[in-house]
């Protein structure tokens, strides 16, 4: 007589890498999607966006608008709005966040900044449609850990079964199931 195994879970494991293998590239296929129709959206221009700068530090980052195409004025809304010359400021976009930082402190060590600038419209589809659907599959990533755990807890579980069941249990009887 042959005994049969508890619980078989290589279906288990083979079926979470194949799906975390899927989930994977199905994600980094919609970000290089999303990111390659960024500059097909059509562009806006933001007046004026005041920018306060948090205890007077000169660092100024993240406007309103996210995927922020290219800066245009910087003027000092402490100091009765005089454009600050660029020779006074270091301005990177990364990843559509500008970060504005001031070379010196006086005077343009404003305490808030207005700022025109274009930015990419990402509430089209084009854009949009992809981002959400990255968005999800990335919280997906949260859940894949949650499922690699309870695969583990079963493979332990099924041993400490397999052991239990192995000889003369606790109620009598034949000491485990037989095929």
């Amino acid at each position: 007589m042959k005994r049969k195994s508890a619980v078989d879970l290589t279906d288990l494991a083979l079926g979470i890498v194949i799906l975390g293998i899927t989930v994977a590239i199905g994600s980094r296929m919609l970000i290089v999607y999303r990111d390659n129709r960024l500059t097909d959206l059509s562009t806006f221009n933001q007046n004026n966006q005041t920018i306060t700068a948090s205890d007077g530090n000169p660092e100024i980052s993240t406007p309103t608008d996210s995927w922020v195409s290219g800066l245009t004025r910087v003027a000092n809304a402490t100091g009765g709005d005089a454009v600050v010359p660029t020779s006074n400021y270091t301005a990177t976009i990364t990843n559509g966040n500008l970060n504005l930082d001031f070379i010196g402190t006086s005077p343009w060590n404003a305490t808030s900044v207005n700022l025109t600038y274009s930015a990419y419209n990402t509430s089209n589809p084009q854009w949009d449609l992809p981002n959400d659907a990255a968005i999800g599959l990335a919280e997906y990533g949260n859940w894949f850990d949650i499922i690699v755990i309870i695969g583990v807890a079963g493979v332990i579980l099924s041993l400490i079964f397999l052991a239990f069941n192995s000889g003369g249990g606790m109620g009598g009887g034949d000491g485990g199931v037989t095929y």
